[in-house]
């Protein structure tokens, strides 16, 4: 199986007309690394901003409808997956974890949000146990909803997840998926994008000069 990851480019400034981001599929969310495919895409903004993130209602971990404003005030480190996923997301989960623990009191700036991919299994209930696994952020909140609410929340980020039934897995089935950590800032605008390669300490950097400089 393949897993899809987004590659991270350079920073993209809000005030440019346009940002182009190139998509790359590397490798899967599967209990297999086998069979790695490649291929490319684009997501473009235009208008100075780039084409990601939006409005979204959403259900957290406690039970409690929520919205894409009610995280506002704060900028926010977003990533979508699912809570079977059997590495990369953990992965990830705990990469964002590593780097805000490095921002040191800058971290305190941020909202680390979980969006599942997966209504038919990460209820509310399995969420509230699954952000609190060791080495993701302190205060992560996970997020789920109805498939017609996490299809548009896909829909807003662009991310990419395909159901695939899957025998040798033990959850019967996985998602191929985009796996990438969105920054945005305090209204919910798009700053920044992180993945795999991205190391804990560049993230941390980039947390704490957002911190400082706003942009």
């Amino acid at each position: 199986m393949s897993r899809i990851i987004l590659s991270r480019i350079a920073a993209a400034p809000l005030r440019i007309l346009s940002v182009v981001m190139a998509i790359f599929v590397l490798a899967a969310c599967s209990d297999n690394d086998a069979g790695r495919k490649a291929q490319s895409g684009q997501v473009t903004a235009v208008s100075g901003k780039a084409a990601i993130g939006g409005s979204y209602t959403l259900v957290d971990h406690t039970g409690k409808t929520v919205t894409d404003v009610d995280f506002h005030g704060k900028a926010q480190l977003i990533y979508f997956g699912y809570a079977y996923c059997p590495d990369v997301c953990p992965t990830a989960l705990q990469q964002m974890g590593a780097a805000l623990t490095l921002a040191g009191s800058a971290a305190d700036h941020y909202q680390p949000l979980f969006i599942t991919i997966d209504s038919e299994r990460d209820t509310p209930e399995m969420l509230a146990q699954y952000v609190t696994n060791n080495g993701f952020p302190d205060d992560l909140v996970g997020l789920t909803g109805t498939p017609e609410q996490l299809k548009l929340a896909m829909k807003v980020f662009k991310v990419i997840g395909q159901k695939v039934e899957d025998p040798n897995s033990t959850a019967d089935y996985i998602y191929d998926h985009s796996s990438i950590i969105y920054m945005m800032d305090e209204n919910g605008e798009f700053v920044d994008v992180f993945t795999h390669t991205t190391t804990p300490r560049q993230i941390a950097d980039r947390l704490i000069a957002y911190k400082k400089t706003g942009r």
